[in-house]
């Protein structure tokens, strides 16, 4: 991938941006970055249009403020025609003691833009005074994480297989996690009951927790609504057939061989990915 070195900025300054120009989008897969005197390091690939690094520097360095000379932006374009919304846009946001991810998709590169602005406000939200005053008081959606979509049935395939042990935590930490990340699910192992645990978002705002034998004794330490279930047994073709049939982001489920629990989860690719866990490693699991 070639190099290229974006519009000089002095420190404190702001770029100038052009406005979008679809005649000027090319296919080019590149690392873009802006002048190093500019805080925010953006990554963009595919085809895109030729000022989008800088566009997305005006609009998330307002929002991201001092946070800015800590963060990552990135940016694709994926290359399945059959998707409706092909652009993924995603930050990564360094503060002290925290890690704040936002990560989005559209259908265009300026719609991806404008989404990744109003996640980044949300997301920021989570942290007490993260967030610059002036934006307080924004409204936002306050949406959940953009769900991916998957590929017509017979294109899709297992595009990852990822395995490690999950982090012993409580379902308070799991939740903060999760949130903090933007994840869809995260599976980490209860504090309490010893148990691998997968915690995902209910439509209605609250969280599902799902265990392979159910234990309610460490939910007294979550505040948000939960639900406690067991994970079914399944077979990874069973999974694969559930996803299809139901349309849900992600199939939790405990594998009939070992009771291990496993996330079938649709890519943004338009692919499934598979995370399970591996024994006796205390390297985290996240989503």
């Amino acid at each position: 991938m070639a190099r290229i070195q974006g519009p000089t900025v002095l420190p404190g300054a702001t770029p100038e941006v052009r406005p979008w120009d679809g005649r000027k989008e090319r296919e080019f897969s590149m690392v873009a970055e802006l002048h190093r005197a500019s805080p925010i390091l953006v990554t963009a690939q595919g085809i895109l249009p030729t000022d989008t690094v800088a566009v997305i520097h005006q609009h998330l360095r307002p929002i991201l403020g001092a946070a800015a000379a800590h963060s990552r932006v990135r940016i694709t374009r994926l290359v399945e025609p059959t998707l409706t919304r092909p652009i993924v846009a995603q930050v990564d946001i360094q503060l002290a003691g925290h890690r704040i991810r936002a990560q989005v998709t559209a259908s265009t590169a300026p719609d991806a833009v404008d989404r990744l602005a109003a996640r980044t406000i949300d997301q920021l939200r989570l942290i007490p005074r993260a967030l610059a005053d002036c934006l307080r008081d924004r409204a936002t959606n306050h949406s959940q994480p953009s769900f991916p979509e998957l590929l017509p049935p017979g294109e899709r395939r297992i595009a990852r297989r990822k395995t490690s042990a999950p982090v012993t935590m409580s379902v308070r930490e799991a939740i903060a996690q999760l949130q903090a990340m933007d994840y869809r699910f995260h599976l980490f192992r209860e504090r309490y009951s010893r148990q691998e645990a997968v915690v995902l978002r209910n439509v209605s705002g609250g969280y599902r927790i799902l265990q392979t034998r159910p234990n309610p004794i460490g939910l007294e330490v979550a505040t948000p609504p939960l639900v406690l279930a067991a994970a079914e047994r399944l077979t990874l073709a069973e999974a694969i057939d559930r996803l299809d049939l139901t349309g849900a982001p992600v199939v939790v489920f405990a594998i009939r061989t070992t009771g291990r629990l496993h996330a079938l989860y649709s890519r943004y690719d338009g692919n499934y990915g598979l995370l399970g866990p591996t024994p006796f490693s205390r390297e985290s699991v996240r989503r």
